[in-house]
C-alpha cells in the first residue's frame, strides 16, 4: 500500500471511530496503531491527526468536555474523572478546564449524597453496636472515596444521611 493509499486507510478508520464518539487523540492512535501494525504509522498518523483537526472531527478539549459530563452522568467524582483523563492522554490544561467548567455546573457535595442515598437508602443503624457503626460508616466513605469524591464531600454526605436531612 502506498502512501497515500496508507493515509486514506487511516482517515477512513479514524472517521469511524469518531462517528460512534468522541475519541482523545492518545485513543485513536493506540485504536489505529493496532489495527495499522505494519507502515510508516507515526509519520502518517500525525498527518492524519492535524487533518481531522483541521476538520474538527477531533478535538481532545470536546473529548475532555463530553467525558467529564458522561462520568458525572454515572456518579463519579472529580477525582476519577481527572485521574481517567490523564490515563486517557488529554493535556493537564486541558483537563483543568474541563474539570473548571465541572466545577461551575455540578454541586460534587450534593452528587455524593445521592449517590450514597440511592445506594445505602438510610442512616446508619443507631441501634447496632458501635463497631458495626463504625464498619458500616467505613463501607459507605470507600464506596464514595473510590467514586472520586473528596473527603469533604464524603462526610458532608454521611452527616447529612445520617442526620435525615437530606432531601
Amino acid at each position: 500500500m502506498d502512501s497515500t493509499e496508507f493515509f486514506q486507510a487511516l482517515f477512513t478508520s479514524a472517521l469511524d471511530l469518531l462517528s460512534r464518539r468522541e475519541h482523545s487523540c492518545q485513543e485513536l492512535r493506540q485504536k489505529l496503531r493496532s489495527k495499522y501494525p505494519d507502515g510508516d504509522f507515526e509519520a502518517t498518523f500525525d498527518r492524519v491527526l492535524v487533518r481531522l483537526q483541521e476538520l474538527n472531527y477531533q478535538s481532545d478539549k470536546r473529548f475532555a468536555e463530553v467525558f467529564c459530563r458522561s462520568r458525572v452522568q454515572r456518579g463519579q467524582g472529580p477525582l476519577r474523572i481527572r485521574q481517567e483523563l490523564q490515563l486517557r492522554g488529554v493535556e493537564s490544561a486541558l483537563v483543568q478546564g474541563a474539570m473548571d467548567q465541572m466545577q461551575e455546573e455540578v454541586d460534587w457535595y450534593q452528587l455524593a449524597l445521592d449517590l450514597l442515598q440511592r445506594k445505602f437508602h438510610r442512616p446508619i443503624d443507631s441501634a447496632a453496636t458501635r463497631e458495626e457503626q463504625m464498619k458500616e460508616r467505613a463501607r459507605r466513605q470507600r464506596y464514595l472515596a473510590y467514586r472520586g469524591f473528596f473527603s469533604d464531600a464524603i462526610q458532608f454526605a454521611l452527616a447529612e444521611l445520617d442526620a435525615g436531612r437530606s432531601q
